[in-house]
């Protein structure tokens, strides 16, 4: 019985932080509100894997302002790689023969590297202390050092997305707070495994 309780009270609580998510997204003009307010979700989903109660709206809050300007300097460098790998990928387009095909390749390594960093980029932001820079190098780093971890958690992804897909209706509760716990799930079993590792070798 308490089990049942638990998932009910995880599915309440990821559709109000889904809520929140999108307003806070809102409040922030879209453009400049979502990487602080997808911080700001992450920060409340690694709390309660923690087992720790807070405050949702007064710490929501809290992050979202301290890590405002911080967070949109990632989101620009983010959205410019993005960009550039969009551009990219329509200019690849008008080449033909074996030119093509080497360049699909380094366009495929190049986004696959894009992604590795979106995974791990802010479980990282919300984790430990550091510059956008270095958490951009430490999440290339995780994702190419634990393949098999990345791929789970990538397939996790996409079956959620799936999911949203196929109900459109789960997206408006589930689609932000759903995926923050699948990458942040993974992220913190991560980050733990490693830190476990490097008590060994020390």
């Amino acid at each position: 019985m308490n089990k049942i309780n638990d998932i009910f009270n995880w599915i309440a609580r990821l559709a109000y932080l889904n809520l929140l998510w999108m307003f806070f997204i809102v409040l922030g003009g879209i453009v400049f509100g979502f990487i602080p307010s997808t911080v700001a979700m992450f920060s409340i989903i690694r709390k309660w894997l923690d087992h720790e109660d807070v405050p949702v709206i007064h710490h929501y809050f809290k992050i979202y302002k301290k890590e405002f300007i911080k967070s949109n300097f990632l989101g620009m460098i983010l959205g410019l790689v993005g960009i550039f790998i969009y551009v990219d990928s329509q200019l690849i387009l008008s080449f033909n023969g074996f030119i093509k095909i080497i360049l699909l390749g380094s366009f495929m390594t190049v986004t696959i590297l894009y992604l590795l960093v979106l995974f791990y980029i802010f479980p990282l932001f919300v984790h430990y202390k550091n510059g956008v820079l270095q958490y951009i190098k430490i999440a290339l780093l995780i994702g190419i050092s634990y393949p098999i971890k990345s791929l789970l958690m990538g397939i996790s992804i996409l079956s959620m997305l799936f999911i949203c897909f196929v109900f459109p209706a789960i997206s408006f509760l589930f689609l932000g707070s759903g995926l923050g716990l699948i990458i942040m799930y993974f992220s913190n079993h991560l980050f733990m495994e490693i830190s476990e590792e490097q008590l060994i070798l020390n």
